[in-house]
């Protein structure tokens, strides 16, 4: 009995993986009518050996060596379904041998076996093999009848078979494999249809909490871009204050120690700006948010510009910064996206001096390949500062990671920088590489391609030629009097006397009244806000008034900000805080449209 367990518990264990579910029933069912028929046979042999019926004992002990092989194949392997052939093919040499050899004729007990054959090949090989087995068993018989006539049907029994204890106990016992078949199939697949039940109830469930999971995960996330754009805003405003007044006072020729203690000043500002900057580019990257411009721009002046602002901190920490660029690339436009590729630049510029002490840090851009319209870049970046060890390369590439706690407790950072190079890089098409030797330095490699700018030296440059700012007419829309005032201390550097309004709704009236050459617009304020007040002026019947340049300044970073701002009818807009240089580039190009 526990041997039978044994081989019911295997079977389970052994198709437990097949996707019929009804599998392990049929394998069950013939393992149990295997075994069933293997005793009945054992039954029999002494009996046949008993009335010295020859060929009868030799065919019980043939099926029953067979039947040894069936339940083999059934409890040790999972090819139950070769069993099931075998059995099939069993009976049918049965029934044949019944008919042909036996007994000439059909008698109750082929009729029997046929039936049970039918039944059994349907259920255990399906309705291609059922109606195979079927056929090649009902065939020989309809055409024995048909040649040797209804003489050879026996479908009483007769006096000679009722005395023969052998054929009693099939009879019964065929009938019962019969019964019990019907039973089994049919109790079999009411469990299954209940389980297929349950089983949908289940995943019903499943895809309903999977549902309400996604709803949450999308409230969660649009909950945490709006604090982070909250936040941010909260933090950029009053940043967009020091940073503004450092350059108004650094623009005032203060004496050198003033100087140096305002560079000190702005210095701590802009890396407190970079720390919210990537810690929201993250966010963005995250989400997918981020998309890559393709605008045109002299790479030669951005990398000279990049290094421009590491020199002074090259200085404080005695490092040499040095910068070699291919001069073929001097004079040469390509485009991309000069804001993600300062970025890049950057990030692994400041963790480069972040991590060395002493020696230099070296930047290198040369031309790989170029044709009329492409050309691709090599771009190296190498220090000698405290190198990282070998099993720590790809952890460095992990977001909040760095080489060690240690580091972090003595260099600071969020452990952002890189992981957003990598992230930047894999939507640039490109991938960052690294070596590094522990107390050598580390080299960060990239590859970059760009397509060349067809109009090569045909735009305006504006800061070749002194322009005069001072005749400008320019409103500027705050609702904070701190920006208020830096912007009024901002435009005097450059003699401009900008009108103020404090909503959007001052500003329509002010647009209405006055003839304006510029509208720096807010886009956060009570009454009405910098979009709808755009939509208001862009739908004035004076159309020069409708048409004014409007540059959006906002400390917001919602991932859709650009898409509104366009939308709204702005003409661009500028991420407070901002550069005052930036600032004034805009108001040349402004200055140069309105004379031209």
């Amino acid at each position: 009995m526990l041997k039978f367990i044994n081989i019911e518990k295997r079977l389970t264990r052994m198709l437990s993986h097949d996707p019929d579910p009804l599998s392990v029933v049929r394998a069950k069912f013939l393992a149990r009518a295997s075994i069933s028929c293997f005793l009945i046979s054992l039954f029999t042999i002494p009996n046949f050996y008993l009335t010295d019926r020859t060929a009868l004992l030799i065919r019980s002990v043939g099926i029953a060596i067979l039947l040894m092989g069936l339940i083999y194949i059934v409890a040790f392997t999972p090819r139950w379904k070769i069993a099931a052939h075998i059995a099939c093919i069993m009976l049918t040499v049965l029934i044949w041998s019944n008919i042909f050899i036996f007994i000439k004729g059909v008698n109750i007990l082929s009729i029997q076996f046929t039936l049970l054959l039918i039944v059994l090949s349907y259920y255990l090989l399906h309705t291609k093999w059922g109606i195979f087995y079927s056929a090649i068993t009902i065939i020989p018989m309809v055409l024995y009848f048909s040649l040797r006539g209804q003489d050879h049907i026996f479908v009483t029994i007769r006096p000679m078979e009722a005395d023969s204890l052998n054929f009693i106990v099939i009879f019964i016992f065929n009938f019962l494999l019969i019964i019990y078949l019907q039973y089994h199939f049919f109790n079999s697949f009411n469990i299954t249809i209940r389980q297929l039940g349950e089983k949908r109830k289940k995943e019903k469930l499943l895809n309903e909490k999977l549902k309400d999971a996604i709803v949450l995960a999308e409230e969660s996330s649009k909950t945490k871009s709006e604090f982070l754009s909250t936040i941010s805003h909260e933090l950029r405003t009053p940043l967009n204050g020091v940073i503004g007044m450092t350059d108004i006072l650094l623009m005032q020729n203060p004496r050198d120690d003033q100087s140096e203690n305002l560079k000190i000043l702005k210095f701590s500002a802009n890396n407190l700006l970079n720390l919210i900057n990537n810690v929201l580019d993250f966010n963005k990257i995250e989400l997918g948010r981020i998309d890559i411009e393709h605008i045109p721009f002299k790479i030669y002046d951005l990398i000279r510009n990049v290094h421009a602002g590491f020199t002074t901190k090259a200085l404080e920490k005695g490092l040499e910064f040095n910068v070699e660029i291919d001069e073929e690339l001097r004079n040469l436009s390509v485009v991309g996206d000069p804001t993600r590729l300062t970025q890049i630049l950057v990030n692994l510029i400041e963790n480069a001096m972040k991590f060395t002490s002493r020696g230099s840090v070296n930047l290198s851009l040369k031309t790989l390949t170029k044709t009329n319209d492409n050309l691709q870049l090599h771009f190296s970046l190498t220090d000698t500062g405290i190198g990282i060890p070998k099993e720590k390369w790809d952890l460095i590439f992990d977001s909040f990671t760095q080489s060690s706690s240690s580091t972090t407790r003595k260099y600071g950072g969020t452990g952002l920088g890189l992981a957003i190079v990598k992230s930047l890089l894999k939507l640039m098409e490109s991938e960052i590489r690294m070596t590094s030797e522990v107390n050598i330095g580390t080299t960060f490699t990239f590859n970059l391609n760009y397509a060349i700018y067809a109009q090569q030296d045909t735009q305006v440059d504006v800061e070749e030629e002194e322009v005069d700012l001072s005749k400008l007419r320019i409103l500027v829309v705050e609702d904070t009097e701190m920006n208020t005032l830096l912007m009024k201390k901002l435009l005097s550097v450059w003699n401009i006397s900008p009108h103020f309004a404090i909503n959007g709704s001052e500003a329509v009236e002010a647009c209405k009244e006055n003839e304006y050459d510029l509208v720096l617009m807010d886009i956060h304020m009570p009454i009405m806000d910098g979009y709808e007040a755009t939509k208001h002026i862009r739908n004035f019947e004076d159309k020069k008034k409708a048409k004014v340049p409007i540059i959006a300044l906002t400390a917001s970073v919602a991932l859709d900000v650009r898409n509104k701002v366009s939308e709204a009818g702005m003409n661009d807009y500028m991420s407070k805080p901002f550069n005052s240089a930036e600032l004034k580039r805009k108001l040349e190009t402004v200055f140069l449209k309105r004379r031209y």
